[in-house]
């Protein structure tokens, strides 16, 4: 399944052009940091931008990441998934996936620029998601028999193949995975099967390898993406039923549902992205050119609070995101959402004060294959 209501055909536009250095920052000179991947076909590249206290992006650095991207099917949602491209958590390091030639990219990232460290095979096909917690990385594999495998990561950012991880998953050639994720406290890994709508929860050992796997049904129709709120809350899209449901990941490997598939009345509901305080989601809906807003509250209950927090305009097919902070007194004015537009080729600016968005600006002129974007 892919996540859009309808599809779109382009060609990558003639003027754009690989820069590959990475320019020294001072931090008087940026906030932050964004990432966006290009999904290149033909060389995919990270382009890394300055985030200025006021949520504005200035293009630093384009690196290869020395593998293929991938235009799928042709559509708007190429890789259809999240998490294409990630940080670590002290944002020194970045990960991407390189579909087309079904490898795994790692680079250093930060104040320094970007630099490619290594480049390994996947361990499958179509790799299309991938999650890092601590040395550990899984990569999620899409096509052929979708499997899941795992690498240790060094300081230095090198990606070295655990013997013995990769891991078929449980729906097979039907599963059609979106995403993959750590569990906050690092010792299961979640998968979302679009194509059996269905999660799988993976049991890690001391040495980072799948020690059993239990599958549970999607509570809405298209299960798509997720990300963890407070604690074991679980938030989740779904594509199909255009809605986001809630649930508690237990001890026992189960997710009880908490709020089960609360629709936004848009189309194609598909990534997410939450607040740092986890009490506000915003979902793209791709086939709307929209995005929606729901409050979290405390017990993980879903109240859609705008339908339409935003609207990216006509053509537009609005697909992942990415939200960072700017550490200034009381946050004021310091929150950001970055959009990804593959459509309309931009990554479109929303400043966030609780459910409200308001757009500020964009970066424009971006290839339409891009997919995977982070910041900090």
């Amino acid at each position: 399944m892919q996540c859009k209501s309808f599809r779109w055909y382009s060609l990558l536009a003639a003027s754009f052009v690989l820069l590959l250095v990475s320019v020294p920052l001072t931090a008087a000179a940026q906030a932050g940091f964004v990432y966006v991947a290009t999904n290149n076909p033909a060389g995919n590249t990270v382009i890394q931008y300055s985030r200025a206290a006021d949520g504005s992006l200035s293009k630093v650095a384009e690196v290869e990441t020395g593998g293929l991207g991938s235009a799928g099917s042709g559509g708007v949602d190429p890789l259809t998934s999240q998490d294409a491209l990630v940080l670590n958590a002290g944002g020194s390091l970045l990960l991407v996936v390189n579909a087309g030639s079904d490898q795994l990219s790692s680079m250093t990232a930060g104040s320094t620029g970007l630099q490619l460290v290594s480049t390994v095979a996947s361990s499958g096909k179509f790799p299309n998601s991938v999650a890092v917690n601590g040395d550990l990385v899984y990569v999620l594999n899409a096509q052929g028999t979708p499997n899941i495998s795992g690498f240790r990561l060094s300081a230095e950012g090198q990606l070295q193949p655990i013997s013995g991880s990769t891991f078929n998953l449980p729906g097979g050639v039907s599963a059609a995975p979106h995403d993959i994720g750590f569990t906050p406290d690092g010792k299961r890994l979640i998968v979302v099967e679009g194509g059996t709508n269905q999660f799988d929860i993976f049991d890690l050992d001391t040495n980072g390898l799948v020690s059993n796997v239990v599958t549970q049904p999607s509570a809405g129709a298209g299960a798509f993406s997720f990300r963890f709120g407070r604690s074991e809350l679980l938030i989740s899209t779904e594509a199909t039923s255009a809605s986001v449901s809630s649930y508690i990941l237990t001890s026992q490997d189960q997710l009880d549902v908490i709020s089960a598939a609360v629709p936004d009345g848009q189309m194609a509901t598909c990534w997410i992205t939450l607040t740092a305080n986890k009490s506000f989601a915003f979902v793209s809906n791709t086939g709307s050119g929209t995005l929606s807003a729901y409050h979290v509250t405390p017990n993980g209950k879903l109240n859609l609070a705008q339908a339409v927090a935003a609207s990216l305009g006509e053509g537009a097919a609005p697909i992942d995101s990415a939200m960072s902070i700017n550490p200034t007194a009381n946050n004021r004015n310091g929150t950001y959402l970055y959009v990804q537009d593959s459509a309309l080729g931009r990554v479109v600016i929303f400043r966030v004060r609780g459910a409200s968005l308001m757009r500020i600006g964009s970066v424009d002129n971006l290839p339409k294959t891009q997919q995977g974007i982070a910041a900090r």
